[in-house]
């Protein structure tokens, strides 16, 4: 395992899922010698919690019911940041991993060493039909062209909406807006001084903290790239990038629908009213039905006139970390196989407000019934048609806090959209030079 500087590793932890590189053993295919019914134990570390992680555990608890020769002890480690900073941890200090975990940005793992390329299990004799998986979701837990972990629980952003400030607003609750231009249009309408004393107190439009996310989608709605080819430099500093931010300041500049850097406020000003529509990501759904005072909207993120929509993937995934024991490997296989089956993933989009990642979900029976009662949920899984999966890159954290740097730039009018993405690019170039630089 290759050693770096303490203070290295924790930028990573801190800038969330940025990638390391090092070396690696494939695994062992032997097995110790075992007592005829002795039970393979598995550590499982996940990262959901509320109802999203009892939905987990009750996919554990079945799956230990169902398999008398493996035992699963799943154990929440904290949100998606919590638990990769102490799977970083335990990988460089070479302390005991588990045998899966859940984390996000899981294909950054592969350059440590510590997982086993997923592959080796889907292509495999106990394997599965990658072809019934959609494309963005392989995409997604792909890096460097081997794909490193498992699809499990995946989202989409969505633009909801209060279908209550629509009416008052004399818009069409029943038409939300689908371009970038309409949102303009329907914040203006939705954007209003309620108490007269000359300052805004309901806006046409906000978004959630992750606004790199939103942003990322619109420049690939306009055509432009995240990252070269050969991963060396980021391409959003291009006219059809800079064109896109631009959009966003003046949402907030010109258009006057936006408040300015209130991205931390904006969920809790939503669900009490303030709020005419909220980029967020379709986790959020069940929350929002139960929580929202107001006759709740869905719709999928708005696209740039003429062009097609991009959803880009969010989420986590499963991964199996090496291990001397071939029968462990093949036990955690056995597991991640079934917490990510059509069974499994029917449960988790039901129970939750993550997507099922199989092509032909809408043509499941129980999932067709399942909408016919719950409506709104059935928008992201349509959405999926225009799923994308954003390129995972060693300085992918980096990139995503460059962005959301820029983003409040912009929006506080300290740069210029083009002045902003130039500083990111700058910043995030350097960071994957000095990435490339240790691999010498």
């Amino acid at each position: 395992m290759v050693k770096r500087k303490a203070t290295l590793v924790l930028l990573a932890i801190v800038l969330v899922f940025t990638g390391c590189r090092g070396g690696g053993e494939k695994p062992a295919t032997v097995s110790p010698p075992r007592a005829p019914g002795e039970v393979i134990t598995l550590e499982f570390w996940y990262s959901l919690g509320g109802s999203s992680g009892e939905a987990v555990e009750a996919l554990v608890a079945e799956f230990n019911q169902a398999h008398s020769g493996i035992k699963v002890n799943a154990t929440y480690q904290g949100g998606y940041a919590e638990i990769m900073a102490k799977v970083w941890s335990a990988v460089y200090a070479q302390e005991t991993l588990p045998q899966v975990a859940h984390v996000g940005a899981a294909p950054l793992l592969g350059d440590t060493g510590a997982i086993v390329p997923i592959t080796d299990f889907t292509d495999g004799a106990s394997g599965i039909d990658r072809s019934l998986i959609r494309d963005a979701f392989w995409g997604y837990n792909s890096a460097q062209g081997k794909i490193w972990s498992m699809p499990f629980n995946n989202s989409v952003p969505l633009l909801y909406y209060n279908r209550d400030l629509f009416v008052q607003a004399g818009l069409d609750p029943d038409g939300p807006p689908q371009t970038w231009e309409e949102v303009i249009a329907y914040g203006k309408a939705l954007t209003r001084d309620t108490d007269g004393n000359g300052e805004i107190d309901q806006w046409g439009l906000n978004t959630h903290t992750d606004t790199h996310w939103y942003l990322s989608a619109m420049f690939l709605e306009n055509g432009a790239r995240i990252i070269s080819d050969n991963e060396t430099e980021v391409l959003y500093n291009s006219p059809e990038a800079v064109q896109m931010l631009e959009l966003w300041g003046k949402l907030v500049t010109e258009n006057k629908v936006m408040p300015a850097a209130q991205h931390n406020e904006a969920k809790s000003d939503f669900l009490a009213g303030k709020l005419g529509m909220f980029l967020a990501s379709s986790a959020n759904l069940p929350s929002f039905l139960e929580e929202a005072s107001f006759q709740l909207g869905v719709a999928p993120l708005p696209s740039v006139a003429g062009q097609e929509p991009v959803e880009p993937i969010g989420g986590a995934s499963l991964v199996i970390f090496q291990n001397e024991d071939r029968a462990v490997l093949d036990a955690s296989w056995e597991f991640v196989k079934w917490m990510t089956s059509p069974q499994s993933s029917l449960y988790l989009s039901t129970k939750t407000g993550y997507v099922p990642i199989y092509k032909d979900s809408l043509d499941w029976p129980e999932l067709a019934s399942y909408f016919e009662e719950n409506r709104l949920r059935r928008v992201p899984v349509e959405a999926l048609e225009y799923s994308y999966a954003i390129p995972v890159f060693a300085s992918l954290g980096t990139s995503d806090g460059q962005l959301r740097q820029a983003v409040e730039a912009v929006e506080l009018g300290a740069a210029t959209a083009q002045d902003a993405l130039n500083a990111a690019k700058t910043a995030v170039d350097a960071d994957i030079a000095e990435r490339l630089q240790e691999q010498e």
